[in-house]
């Protein structure tokens, strides 16, 4: 069991981290998929992780290296560089990155902008709870095994760890493909030269936000350069994975200071967000960048019937209630009139298409 000792200070400091990278995403959604390769989960990214598995049985054993190093190389991988700073480690880590590079670009990118939306989604809905209802309220949020009391918060399961934050507090991460419990991560960050804490925690703590995934089949409105201009509107779509402005720059072949000049446009209007870590600054497509990239089709949702049921009970509204924006759960719902009460329950899981 996880417990960790949060001073008046840490409560203080405790924020929202920045988003992961789909590389970290990855590590969860290959420990996600290994574990279930005998038995069969539900839903369209569940059935397309098991079809590429299937097609490659050299790679089982790999994979299962790759899950057992997961202390070791999610760290690196939430750091503000990311791959671009582990691929620098050792020839191991370098195979291992390699291995993984291939399983997220064929079982996880298909599938994330819809994944993208939820943790947006999720985000919004902690901050909103974090800022009127207060850390309490996301701790008590973030998992069926989780438990917070005077100060304590204790995560059920794994090795006996006390963990001192030492007045640093901890950055809360939401995960769409962690399956489980809460984990707590804590590292030396090269890029911002400090220690960091680092507790992810899953979407839909009920291990169903896989099944509200879909792949992105329309394609993206050919307007959109017209609009937007050739080079803004390829960094806009670029930016769906968070990046720096150098990793920007090398993966569109345009300048530091040309890309520099575009995210200050894009973030004037509300279309990205940028956050710094340490030296470096990290660059992301809000909800409103989305919407413009993928203009919403007619909504299919999913509901996780434990997380709703637990909204109820809370006095929060359920898929037929009033709509409330303090949803114990970590996944927030859409605004607007057709919400059905998807931010009450706080675990809608939507997978527009």
């Amino acid at each position: 069991m996880l417990t960790a000792h949060f001073t008046h200070e840490d409560i203080a400091r405790t924020h929202m981290a920045p988003s992961a990278h789909p590389m970290a995403e990855a590590v969860f959604a290959l420990d996600l998929l290994v574990s279930s390769l005998n038995r069969c989960r539900p839903g369209r990214w569940a059935a397309h992780a098991r079809a590429w598995a299937a097609a490659r049985p050299f790679l089982h054993l790999e994979l299962r290296r790759i899950r057992r190093s997961e202390e070791r190389l999610l760290p690196v991988l939430l750091e503000a560089e990311g791959p671009a700073r582990a691929a620098d480690g050792q020839k191991e880590t370098r195979r291992a990155l390699s291995v993984l590079s291939e399983f997220q670009k064929a079982v996880v990118d298909p599938f994330w902008p819809s994944a993208h939306r939820l943790l947006l989604d999720t985000r919004k809905s902690c901050t909103h709870t974090l800022a009127h209802r207060g850390l309490a309220a996301v701790l008590e949020s973030v998992g069926g095994t989780a438990g917070w009391s005077e100060g304590t918060l204790t995560v059920s399961g794994g090795e006996d760890r006390e963990v001192f934050l030492d007045g640093r507090g901890v950055e809360l991460m939401p995960s769409v493909f962690l399956s489980g419990g809460p984990r707590l991560y804590r590292w030396y960050d090269r890029t911002s030269g400090r220690r960091r804490a680092v507790l992810v925690f899953p979407v839909c703590p009920h291990g169903r936000a896989t099944e509200a995934l879909a792949k992105e089949t329309r394609p993206q409105g050919g307007s959109l350069p017209q609009l937007l201009g050739r080079t803004r509107a390829a960094v806009l779509s670029q930016l769906t994975r968070p990046q720096s402005t150098s990793q920007l720059s090398a993966a569109l072949r345009i300048s530091v200071t040309t890309a520099s000049e575009h995210t200050s446009v894009l973030r004037s209007t509300g279309l990205i967000t940028t956050t710094r870590n340490g030296s470096s600054v990290r660059h992301e497509v809000t909800r409103l960048g989305e919407l413009v990239l993928n203009p919403p089709a007619p909504p299919l949702s999913t509901w996780c019937t434990e997380c709703a049921e637990r909204a109820v009970r809370a006095g929060h509204g359920g898929p037929d209630g009033p709509v409330g924006r303090e949803g114990r759960g970590g996944l927030g719902g859409r605004e607007g009139p057709n919400s059905t009460g998807r931010e009450a329950a706080g675990h809608a899981l939507s997978n527009s298409q």
